[in-house]
């Protein structure tokens, strides 16, 4: 920037240099500091003055110091447009960057740069920075090292509410898995339960499943019977069929038969009269005794049509007797039926009560015995496929038939038309005869014997036609007959067509059901099998947990090779343990001095111990061994006479002898050689007691709470348990940490 202001003085004189930084000077950037934070929103403040118009695409941006054009932002923003701007007046304007747009911390210098929308920069603010804010001497805080090494360690409130908070996240978490062992406990009871009355249940399914078998079996003969009265039912019916034809024949004979009587009545009394009026005309007469003999004739024959009319009533009813106890017997039948279904349908219901709670073997069996209901429900199936068919080919046949009889009756229908106009025909000329040949008392006797030969011939003609009427009346009877049998065929296909497809929807229903059954079986064993597998995952992510919490003895054997070490350089007796012994198993320890508690006793040593010949005093790093408030205390602890703050002196000579255990004793003396109790390592006398201190605890990690010492490659876990222990149930208290 600075260099394009003294490139345009030099190149224009003075007047030109006032011009070029005047224009810099246009816009004002107010309250601009050295720093800013980085990502945060950023106020800019900046002043119009007098000189410059603002215009709508005019912009301010962030440019890095040392920028050589207007291209060279960072990031911009558009200024506002002043709201009732004066041309020539000062405006006072805010822009608010927000902390995504904002540079990072990169140590770099920018500014502030007002951009006109020809690309002139007329105003430019001071060089500032993005850095983070430094905490004030009130949010620091000194706390003490947690290596007990008594180095003072400055940190932040945040950091500390931060640990304070990780602490009690891990209270949370150690009393969340406490209660998930407790669940796990409950679940497994649970289990044990479950499987008892899973066993109790395959017991109960056997014999339901027995008892099925044997409903089933009823059930299958109780078809067969009903089968058996349905077969009758229908021969009952046929049979009835056939008799209610007969009836209906005979009754239209009977009634033709009175029409004949009526018909004969009448001709009688008009005989009668007829011979009231010519009482001496025995042609008349003779007529009137032939009439009255055909009387006799037909009330003769009707005594016969009622005497058989009768016997066709009785068998009727008869008939209709059996056909009612039959109907007796069906519904008796089918009540038994109805309660048979319910009870195996009762039977079903608690099988599959008990299916939803039967295992992977019940599943199978299940499922075993749904394919043989199902091959059962298919013969069946194709049983009455088969019969349908039959029944289609004989209604077939019955069709053919009937198209066979309506093509006769209808030839005898138009044969039976034209002999009732030949008939008609004759009765008229018969009329005429006999109104042309009235007897007269003038008649002579030869036209008489011709009057009686032409109502000879005429009663001929007319007897006939009776014949051929009576023919007719009886084929038409017997078509009619024909004609009902095959409605009442056509009637028992279709009531067949109808159950068959009734029982085909009911075993298809039946099979569907059973695919449902056998789906939820399946589901059920899955969720089954998924309830143990997770159950078994539990247990064992349980067992793991027991393992884990074993109490650990920390017995390693050294690390290097155990060669024979030279004699030591100086004489020594073994000193006394001035801070205590690091493998002691007591955790129970005074707080206030660091001195050992009067139940302290030495811990055992690692399983192979050191093989040096002279005793090896070695120093003991001095570290804050009080525990927390509130901690559990180990387990057995050896009484070892005393008093607290006495030393405690272990002698190596002394216990080489005794194979059970030796302990390491430490000494801060400086004309003693110091040897690392672990890699065997020798130190002169003089070597810092702190350089020492730090290669013995280099080769263990250490509880920050209880000072308890793991080796380097014992497993993460295992450590961070170690320390999750000791807030299972306690709230750590930092008092103890200041």
């Amino acid at each position: 920037m600075l260099s394009a202001c003294n490139t345009g003085a030099s190149a224009g004189g003075g007047g030109s240099v006032v011009m070029e930084t005047s224009n810099f000077a246009h816009v004002i950037f107010q309250n601009v500091g050295k720093s800013f934070l980085p990502q945060a929103a950023l106020e800019c403040h900046y002043t119009l003055t007098p000189f410059i118009t603002p215009h709508p695409k005019d912009w301010v941006g962030i440019f890095k110091v040392g920028w050589s054009s207007a291209r060279d932002y960072y990031t911009f923003l558009w200024s506002p447009m002043p709201e009732n701007y004066t041309e020539g007046s000062t405006v006072h304007r805010t822009i608010i960057f927000q902390g995504y747009y904002v540079p990072r911390s990169d140590g770099e210098f920018y500014q502030f740069c007002y951009v006109t929308h020809t690309g002139e920069i007329r105003g430019a603010s001071t060089p500032f920075q993005f850095r983070p804010a430094t905490p004030t001497g009130e949010e620091l805080l000194i706390v003490e090292d947690d290596g007990n090494s008594d180095i003072l360690v400055v940190t932040t409130k945040t950091g500390l509410l931060e640990v304070y908070n990780l602490i009690m996240l891990s209270l949370e978490l150690t009393s969340r898995v406490r209660q998930l062992e407790q669940d796990l406990l409950e679940i497994t009871q649970k289990a044990v339960l479950k499987e008892t009355e899973l066993d109790c249940l395959r017991d109960r399914l056997q014999k339901v499943i027995s008892e099925r078998d044997g409903l089933q079996t009823q059930l299958k003969n109780e078809r067969d019977e009903r089968e058996l009265y349905k077969s009758h039912v229908r021969s009952a019916e046929l049979e009835n069929t056939k008799l209610s034809a007969e009836l209906q024949m005979l009754k239209a004979v009977e009634l033709n038969r009175e029409v004949t009587i009526a018909q004969y009545q009448e001709e009688l009394h008009r005989l009668r009269t007829e011979r009231d009026t010519h009482p001496a005309d025995a042609c008349l007469k003779m007529q009137l005794r032939q009439a009255e003999e055909q009387l006799q004739a037909s009330r003769q024959q009707a005594t016969m049509l009622g005497s058989e009319l009768r016997d066709a009533s009785g068998g009727q009813d008869r008939t209709m007797a059996e056909l009612y106890r039959a109907r007796q017997e069906t519904e008796d039948l089918r009540a038994y039926l109805a309660e048979a279904q319910e009870e195996c349908r009762h039977a079903q219901n608690q099988l599959d009560r008990m299916r939803s709670q039967a295992s992977q073997e019940v599943g199978r069996a299940g499922v075993g015995v749904v394919s043989e209901l199902e091959a059962e429900l298919q013969k069946e199936v194709e049983e009455l496929k088969l019969r349908l068919n039959m029944a289609a080919e004989h209604y077939k046949e019955k069709y053919r038939e009937c198209q066979r009889l309506r093509r006769q009756v209808t030839k005898l229908t138009q044969q039976q038309e034209m002999q009732q106009g030949d008939c008609n025909r004759n009765d008229a000329s018969t009329e005429t005869t006999q109104e042309l040949h009235t007897p007269d008392a003038e008649t002579p006797p030869t036209e008489k014997k011709e009057e009686e030969e032409e109502d000879d011939e005429d009663e001929e003609e007319e007897d006939e036609d009776e014949e051929e009427e009576e023919c007719s009346v009886s084929v038409e009877a017997e078509l009619a007959c024909m004609e009902e049998k095959w409605r009442e065929q056509y009637t028992i296909n279709e009531n067949l067509k109808l159950l068959l497809a009734s029982e085909e929807q009911r075993f298809k229903t039946q099979v569907a059901e059973k695919v449902r059954e056998v789906s939820a079986l399946r589901e059920s064993l899955v969720v089954v099998t998924r309830e143990k597998e997770r159950l078994e995952k539990v247990r064992a992510a349980g067992s793991r947990r027991s393992d884990v919490r074993e109490p650990m003895i920390l017995r390693y054997p050294l690390p290097y090779t155990q060669d024979q070490p030279p004699p030591p350089l100086v004489p020594q007796q073994p000193a006394e343990l001035q801070y205590g012994n690091p493998y002691s198993e007591q955790e129970t320890r005074d707080g206030a001095d660091g001195a050992l508690s009067p139940e302290q006793t030495c811990r055992p040593p690692p399983l192979a111990p050191p093989p040096w010949g002279g005793p090896v005093v070695c120093s003991q790093p001095s570290r804050s061994l009080s525990p927390p408030d509130g901690l559990e205390n180990p387990a057995e602890e050896r009484p070892n006479g005393g008093d607290g703050e006495a030393p405690v002196v272990c002698d190596h000579q002394s216990l080489e002898s005794n194979e059970s255990h030796t302990s390491f004793c430490f000494d801060t003396r400086p004309d003693v050689h110091k040897r690392c109790p672990l890699c065997e390592v020798i130190f002169p006398p003089h070597f810092e007691q702190s350089s020492f201190e730090r290669h013995v605890e280099s080769h263990w990690r250490v509880c920050p709470v209880c000072s308890e010492q793991f080796p380097l490659d014992c497993q993460q876990h295992l450590y961070e348990k170690h320390v999750h222990t000791h807030f299972e149930d306690n709230v750590l208290n930092f008092d103890n940490f200041d």
